[in-house]
Order: structure tokens, then C-alpha cells, then sequence
């Protein structure tokens, strides 16, 4: 399959998954994060969920592009390469989300979602392109 296809798979299947961790695992505690709209305004969910799709296409393109460039030199071949590769991805990210909550302890529980919500999303994105990818 063409890697642009497979990659716009990938970004729907990271989106599926973004919108599965945000909305329905990481529900406890995070109510202290959000910012409220101003008095008599509500929250408009429509343009928040459509840049997170545009964004989650984005990524999945680049993931798709990446591993049909790198896949020769993964240790793993299919599934597990892909796995390989979304774990390779996550390690900046996860080191990123480790450091910064170093530094801002009052947002330590919402550095810890980001970082397991960027694992399952980077390897399920390696799986999809992986499978998809040839």
C-alpha cells in the first residue's frame, strides 16, 4: 500500500486512540487542568476535535513516511518492528515529558498521562503502519 494511504490510516487509528485515552481513561484528576471558558461562553468541542484530527493526520503521515524509510534497518519485521519503531518515536517524547515534570511539579499527573498516553499512541501508530506499510 501507498505509504500516504497508510499514513492517513495511521493518523485515524492515533486519533482513535488519542480521543479513547483523553475522554475515557484519563478522566480522574485532570478536571484541575482545564481552563474555563469566559462567564456565558461555552466550550465549543467541534474546532478542538477537528484540530486534533488534522494533527493526528499530520502524525500519522510522518510516522507512515519514517518507517517506510527506515524499516530495512529496524531489528524486528512487521508487528514487532512496528512496535520497535513507535517505541524508538516515544523515547524523545517520554524523555521530554520525564524532564519537564521535573520542573513543574504541579502538572506532575498531567505529564505522567501525556507520557503513557504517547507510548500506547506511538506504538499502536508503528503497528498500523507497519502492517500497512509493504
Amino acid at each position: 500500500m501507498n505509504w500516504i494511504v497508510a499514513g492517513l490510516i495511521t493518523g485515524v487509528a492515533a486519533y482513535v486512540v488519542d480521543f479513547v485515552m483523553w475522554s475515557k481513561v484519563f478522566r480522574k484528576g485532570m478536571d484541575q487542568y482545564v481552563t474555563p471558558p469566559p462567564a456565558g461562553q461555552n466550550i465549543e468541542m467541534g474546532p478542538m476535535l477537528a484540530k486534533a484530527a488534522v494533527l493526528a493526520l499530520a502524525f500519522g503521515l510522518i510516522v507512515a513516511g519514517l518507517y517506510q524509510h527506515f524499516k530495512t534497518s529496524l531489528w524486528a519485521s512487521g508487528v514487532l518492528g512496528g512496535m520497535e519503531f513507535g517505541t524508538i518515536l516515544w523515547l524523545t517524547i517520554g524523555l521530554a515529558t520525564i524532564g519537564t515534570s521535573v520542573w513543574f511539579d504541579k502538572v506532575r499527573t498531567l505529564m505522567n498521562a501525556q507520557f503513557w498516553a504517547w507510548l500506547v499512541r506511538a506504538n499502536v501508530a508503528g503497528i498500523v503502519a507497519a502492517v500497512l506499510v509493504k
